[in-house]
C-alpha cells in the first residue's frame, strides 16, 4: 500500500512539473510575441496595442470557459468521493463491530501473554496503592504522637 502512495505522489509531482512547464511556455510566448510587436517599432507599435488588446479578450474568454469546465469537474469529483464516503459507511458501519471486536480481543490476549496489565487492571492497582498509602501514612502519624511520660513519687 506504501508503494501505490509512494507511486501516486511521484505522479503528482511529475504532472505539477509538466503543468508548471507548460504554463511558463505559454507565459514567455506571450511576452515573446509583445516583445517583438515592440521591436518593429513605429506605426507596428499601434498594431501591436490592439494586437495585445485582442489577446488579452481571448485570454479572458479562454480562461472563464475553462474556469467553468474546471469547476464542473471538480464538482462532479466532490460528489462522486462523497458518495464513495456514503458507500463505505453503510458498508462499513454494520461490518466495524464484528471486524474490530475479534482484533481487539486478539491485541487485548497477545498483550496478556506479554503481561501487559490491562487499563481495569491498572486503575484496580492504583486504587490499592493510594489505600495503602493511606494506611502508612495514619500508621506514621500514631507514632509520632509524643507518649506522656509517667509521673515520677518523689
Amino acid at each position: 500500500m506504501a508503494r501505490k502512495t509512494a507511486k501516486k505522489k511521484s505522479g503528482n509531482v511529475l504532472v505539477r512539473a509538466k503543468l508548471t512547464e507548460s504554463a511558463r511556455t505559454v507565459w514567455l510566448a506571450g511576452v515573446g510575441a509583445l516583445a517583438m510587436a515592440e521591436h518593429r517599432g513605429g506605426q507596428l507599435v499601434t498594431d501591436s496595442e490592439k494586437l495585445f488588446g485582442r489577446l488579452v479578450k481571448e485570454g479572458k474568454a479562454y480562461e472563464t470557459k475553462n474556469r467553468k469546465r474546471l469547476s464542473g469537474m471538480l464538482e462532479s469529483v466532490s460528489d462522486a468521493r462523497s458518495g464513495a464516503g456514503k458507500a463505505v459507511g453503510k458498508v462499513t458501519g454494520p461490518l466495524s463491530d464484528k471486524v474490530t471486536a475479534p482484533l481487539n480481543d486478539a491485541v487485548a490476549t497477545a498483550l496478556h501473554k506479554l503481561g501487559v496489565p490491562t487499563r481495569k487492571e491498572i486503575a484496580t492497582l492504583t486504587r490499592r496503592v493510594e489505600e495503602l498509602t493511606h494506611a502508612v501514612e495514619r500508621s506514621q502519624a500514631r507514632r509520632a504522637k509524643p507518649e506522656p511520660e509517667p509521673a515520677f513519687a518523689e
